[in-house]
């Protein structure tokens, strides 16, 4: 019997330790821990909120939509409409959360399918799986897509949303079905995230969903909403109104919108917060490992036993807000909790406690770490830097203490043209540059593209000549390869009497860079009336240049049919760059970049010397046309520029019109009067382009002598269905044909506009009516063919 005693004495604490895992797994298995999760959960999205990004904006179908509409459903139309005007708002992706798979009218189903078709692969339309009762009984999954009709032009994606068997939303999937059938989810096409992917991601409910941006569609089809909430931002279309019923049951945010719950999914990937939960065999194996360390040493009292467990709740209450902050997991802590309330049947050991100083002190020195350091840069920060200040103050060594705001210009521009990553590398390059010349001060990194240092020197004049080396810093960097310049102000504040603080002096710094940004001097020492901003970067135009010597830029051409004869007397020279390894690149992604940092000029120049070229071929080809190439409005006050383009011109046939936007007319009058008397004195047409898009100003178009008018495509769209538009149009075209200007309508698309074009006297219609923009050898293919075209009859 002793030995008997013996041996249960020595395996009751594994027995107790096998009880207790069991305990944690039984536990786990029922489902019984998934309310205290949940609860968990709650808590650190409650902690960790975030604003949304701003790169999503959601129109909803409300009630006041609803009853604007007067029925529902709607017909296809209508949204047609909301696309043309999302997309004439800047819209980067339109998507919807809609059903489209039954047929409306035919007329209708064709106007939503023309607005799919005016920009290819920027709409989204909906697919979802849902249950079907074959004859036999039983039931399969089947996909409902939108009509063929709808989709040919259009992306598709999956709104089907998982619901957990409790009927909560807890998780989002990237996307369903197998390599053949495989569809993405909504979330995951407007992110663009990897194809083929079929798991899914815990939603971060931490992105505040109230303050996604959000626009009633009633507004959006009456074209009343600001399109600041659309430039440039993915659009997503659905469902509020609670009587469409659209609506999911969530344990941390309680019921929301199916369109909400696709457009947190879009936030969470495109922030990096698509949260992942270890496997449950991990967290059972860190509730063990938890068991054994609390188990691990049973010479405990009451008191350290009590400290012991007390220092592991604040631990797992504590340790997964910060783990969820710092990295897209969502750990599942219940088990935790519950292996932790079973331990505390049993002894614990002085393990424990030791292990629960360590944790609290690495807990406390990460605490540390994150509250005076910046987490993308991983400088110090502005509460680092100031306890610097405080510090040489406190010291009194005397001499002259000055806090310097360091400003990288134009870095709103270099973030947006190389990215948030490489922006950071070149804030650390600064950085390092600005610590080698000061040497003994810590540079902090105060705000997006600002730095701070304080400098401490025995006299005034070695604190200038320390100043002056900061101002010389090098700007030249390389990042990934490519040569960046990363130019900085200096806002310089002095330590002139002791209630000069350190969280003063720091402001004042601020302050005095702000106002060398806004006199763009490179350093200005601190005035209370110093304020500016400017910003610029161009990494991607050394790109541009060597595209232009590498033949990767080209021209496509669009063509101007006169609604008096069906003839093709002019076509509009339109800029294209297909980069080796980024493919085709938009123009609106570099041309305002050029426009910026100067290289515009270059473009320009290229562009009319290759227009001119192509010109000459066409006219070999037996194809007398004018060419149309755009001229931006920088490019008007340059005086060489223009000395440059009537060299080019001089005495040949060149058949060049210089289309010349209104609002850089009305930016600077003076000079572009001068320019475009300079032109037409060299034998050059001027167009003036996008009219009805900037302030449309009658007096400049009276002061200018122009030889054509384009009218811009806003006011074109609807003039066969708009009375109002159709008078307009109509003044503005005799207005211009009493000024001596032709006039060309730019975005015709139906015949429908064309016809009513024509009625009102307009000269020339450009748009895909009659051609895409098309390149060079296409346009000749076009034009020898266009008069058999049965198009150029309906025009002429």
């Amino acid at each position: 019997m002793t030995l008997w005693g013996d041996l249960i004495g020595r395996l009751r604490p594994q027995v107790g330790l096998a009880a207790v895992a069991a305990g944690v797994a039984l536990a786990m298995l029922s489902g019984m821990l998934t309310p205290v999760d949940d609860g968990l959960a709650t808590l650190r999205f409650q902690a960790l909120q975030r604003a949304p990004s701003h790169q999503i904006t959601v129109v909803e179908i409300d009630v006041p939509s609803l009853r604007a509409a007067g029925h529902w459903p709607w017909g296809r139309d209508r949204f047609a409409t909301a696309i043309g005007n999302l997309q004439a708002a800047g819209a980067k992706v339109v998507a919807f959360d809609v059903d489209f798979s039954a047929t409306s009218t035919s007329a209708r189903d064709a106007a939503l399918a023309d607005a799919i078709a005016a920009r290819p692969g920027s709409v989204i339309l909906p697919t979802f799986v849902q249950p079907v009762r074959g004859t036999d009984g039983g039931s399969s999954l089947v996909e409902t897509s939108p009509l063929r009709g709808l989709s040919t032009e259009a992306l598709l994606a999956s709104v089907n949303i998982p619901v957990d068997a409790d009927g909560r939303v807890r998780r989002y999937t990237y996307g369903f079905g197998a390599e053949d059938t495989y569809r993405p989810s909504m979330g995951a096409s407007l992110a663009q995230t990897p194809l083929q992917r079929r798991d899914s991601f815990l939603i971060d409910y931490g992105a505040r969903v109230r303050e996604i941006d959000h626009l009633s569609f009633d507004d959006v089809y009456s074209n009343r909403f600001d399109p600041k909430l659309v430039r440039g931002r993915s659009i997503l279309i659905g469902a509020t109104a609670l009587e469409l019923g659209d609506e999911f049951a969530t344990p941390q945010a309680g019921t929301v919108n199916g369109v909400y719950i696709h457009a947190l999914a879009f936030e969470n990937l495109t922030s990096g917060r698509a949260l992942m939960a270890p496997p449950a065999w991990m967290t059972f194996a860190l509730a063990c490992l938890l068991i054994l360390l609390l188990r691990a040493d049973r010479e405990l009292s009451l008191g350290a036993l009590t400290r012991r467990h007390i220092a592991a709740g604040v631990g797992l209450l504590t340790l997964p807000v910060f783990l969820q902050n710092l990295a897209p997991v969502s750990p599942s802590v219940a088990p935790l909790v519950a292996a932790q309330l079973l331990c505390l049947l049993w002894a614990t050991r002085a393990e424990l406690a030791r292990r629960a100083r360590s944790i609290v002190a690495e807990r406390e020195a990460g605490l540390l770490h994150q509250a005076l350091h910046e987490p993308e840069t991983g400088l110090p920060n502005r509460r680092a830097l100031l306890t610097e200040i405080g510090m040489r103050m406190q010291q009194g060594d005397g001499g002259a203490l000055a806090v310097v705001a360091i400003g990288i210009d134009r870095y709103p521009t270099m973030r947006g043209a190389v990215g948030y990553s490489l922006s950071n590398l070149i804030v650390r390059g600064v950085a390092a540059r600005l610590e080698a010349v000061c040497g003994d001060s810590q540079v902090a990194h105060l705000s997006t593209s600002v730095l701070g240092l304080v400098l401490q020197r025995a006299d005034v004049a070695t604190l200038l000549t320390d100043l002056r080396r900061l101002e010389d810093l090098d700007p030249g960097h390389e990042v990934a390869g490519h040569p960046v310049d990363a130019f900085i102000k200096l806002g310089v504040s002095r330590q002139l009497s002791p209630q000069d603080d350190a969280e003063r002096l720091l402001e004042n710094a601020a302050l005095a860079l702000d106002e060398a940004r806004r006199q763009n001097s490179r350093v200005v020492t601190y005035q209370a009336d110093a304020y500016a901003d400017p910003s610029l970067n161009l990494a991607l135009m050394s790109e541009m240049r060597r595209g232009l010597h590498a033949g990767d830029l080209s021209l496509h051409y669009q063509s101007k049919v006169s609604t008096a004869d069906g003839e093709v007397h002019g076509v509009e020279a339109l800029i294209r760059w297909k980069h080796p390894s980024r493919g085709n690149i938009p123009p609106d992604s570099f041309i305002g970049i050029a426009e910026e940092t100067g290289n515009i000029r270059e473009l320009t120049e290229w562009t009319l010397a290759r227009a001119l070229e192509d010109r000459a071929t066409l006219s070999a080809a037996g194809h007398d046309v004018i060419v149309s190439v755009n001229i931006s409005g920088r490019l008007l006050a340059d005086r060489s520029f223009c000395d440059h383009v009537q060299a080019m011109v001089a005495s040949r046939d060149h058949g060049l019109c210089l289309e010349i936007t209104e609002t850089a007319v009305i930016e600077n009058p003076t000079a572009a009067t001068a320019s475009i008397a300079a032109f037409r004195a060299a034998g050059l047409k001027v167009s003036i382009d996008d009219y009805g898009v900037g302030l449309s100003s009658l007096s400049y178009l009276k002061m200018l002598h122009a030889d054509e008018l384009k009218i811009d495509k806003s006011l074109v769209v609807a003039v066969a269905e708009s009375q109002r538009d159709r008078l307009i149009l109509k003044s503005t075209i005799d207005l211009a044909h009493s000024l001596g200007m032709s006039v060309v309508a730019e975005g015709v698309e139906t015949a429908e506009v064309q016809a009513a074009l024509a009625l009102l006297g307009c000269d020339a219609i450009q748009g895909y009516l009659i051609s895409r923009p098309v390149p060079l050898t296409d346009l000749t293919d076009f034009l020898t063919g266009w008069g058999q075209n049965p198009r150029r009859a309906a025009v002429g």
